[in-house]
């Protein structure tokens, strides 16, 4: 199933995703991690979530270690 966002919604998901990854230590910022917490960021979204805040927080808390 696939879900198109329109271009507002990606600028909150693009922003999601680089507060996620900021908030990562510097030596846990690899591309592999950000793929994950993307691909967290794009299920919540799917799901109906918007809030960038929220998006950022069930990105980071859905688990560690990735």
């Amino acid at each position: 199933m696939y879900r198109s966002f329109d271009p507002e919604t990606v600028s909150v998901l693009r922003r999601a995703l680089e507060d996620a990854a900021s908030v990562l230590p510097k030596d846990e910022r690899t591309q592999d991690r950000k793929v994950l917490l993307a691909s967290r960021i794009l299920a919540l979204a799917a799901n109906g979530e918007t809030d960038p805040i929220r998006l950022r927080t069930g990105a980071l808390a859905a688990g560690f270690p990735f």
